[in-house]
């Protein structure tokens, strides 16, 4: 299993286009924006063999690749799909199917996301687009992360495949206190910090206690324990070092305007604290931070909100609990 939500947007329009020259064939058209910024793949003829090839598609395919940098995201979370909204990332995307369904432009759709398909959750999901979109069931395909990993242990050429590259995904960060200096004094402006705010006292909560109290999901909060909890005294002591106390400052100011802004106001208005954690991560992703790589900023970004919230620095905390991990 590869770590999707570690590819930027453009890395996973690769290797989607990449999956669908092998289903659809060489004339895959790459995904450029239409005239509302959406962006689309498109392929038009007989597919080489999807659904197979015996029963192919033939006509006009649209592809649509939804990327996220959230960890344990599912297609059934509110954010991506509900029934009953119309602001919701799928419900934008009918709008403008059915258009397309209507004007002649479209006859088979695929949707290609980096979350969890549940069987229920894709007929029922495959059946809310037919409905909304006026498309036949069986011209609606599905692909999430279970289908991402059988495509590509079918098709193993296409993670070494230039602008996808796909191995580093399987590696988990290597502390560049370079990098971090820099995630660290990026953060510093991310919310305009004034380093004016005082240096606050620490008082940590157990990590299970404070996953209880902000209602971050157990499967989650494991993944994320596994494979960050490691660093944690690292960087620790790295923000702790004389030497690196502008740092420290930085990070100090920083934690309250998260705070502050975003966690306070998104606790208010959402049930799940990996919710929270997601959108930040997303939030501060995409703001252009200038890394080595995509793939470093989007490992190191996370990895460093992970700590935030362990350190007891956002997120609801029991002030009464002694100093623990």
């Amino acid at each position: 299993m590869y770590q999707y939500f570690d590819l930027d947007d453009t890395r996973f329009e690769n290797l989607v286009l990449a999956i669908c020259e092998e289903l659809l064939g060489l004339g895959v058209q790459g995904f450029s924006k239409g005239a509302d910024g959406g962006k689309d793949g498109k392929f038009v003829g007989t597919a080489k063999q999807y659904p197979s090839e015996n029963n192919a598609w033939s006509g006009t395919i649209i592809i649509q690749a939804k990327h996220t940098t959230g960890v344990n995201k599912h297609f059934k979370d509110t954010d991506f799909y509900s029934e009953n909204s119309k602001t919701n990332i799928l419900a934008k995307e009918v709008a403008k199917i059915k258009k397309m369904v209507e004007k002649g432009a479209l006859n088979y759709y695929m949707l290609f996301a980096n979350r969890s398909l549940a069987g229920g959750a894709e007929e029922e999901i495959k059946a809310y687009i037919a409905q909304n979109t006026g498309l036949d069931i069986q011209n609606i395909a599905l692909f999430g992360n279970d289908d991402l990993d059988r495509l590509l242990r079918r098709y193993k050429d296409i993670p070494d495949m230039q602008g996808i590259n796909l191995a580093p995904l399987n590696n988990f960060p290597i502390l560049n206190y370079n990098s971090l200096a820099e995630i660290i004094g990026y953060f510093a402006d991310a919310f305009n910090v004034d380093n004016t705010h005082e240096h606050k006292e620490i008082i940590r909560t157990f990590f299970h206690e404070k996953n209880q109290l902000n209602n971050f999901r157990k499967d989650t909060a494991n993944y994320l324990s596994k494979h960050y909890m490691k660093y944690m005294n690292q960087i620790q002591q790295f923000l702790n070092d004389p030497q690196n106390k502008h740092l420290q400052e930085h990070y100090e100011n920083t934690v309250v305007e998260f705070q502050i802004k975003y966690i306070i106001p998104k606790q208010r208005e959402l049930n799940y604290f990996d919710d929270i954690f997601n959108g930040l991560v997303d939030y501060l992703v995409y703001r252009g931070l200038n890394l080595s790589t995509q793939i470093e900023r989007v490992k190191l970004v996370r990895l460093m909100v992970f700590y935030m919230y362990w350190n007891c620095d956002i997120g609801k905390s029991n002030g009464n609990s002694p100093e623990q991990t």
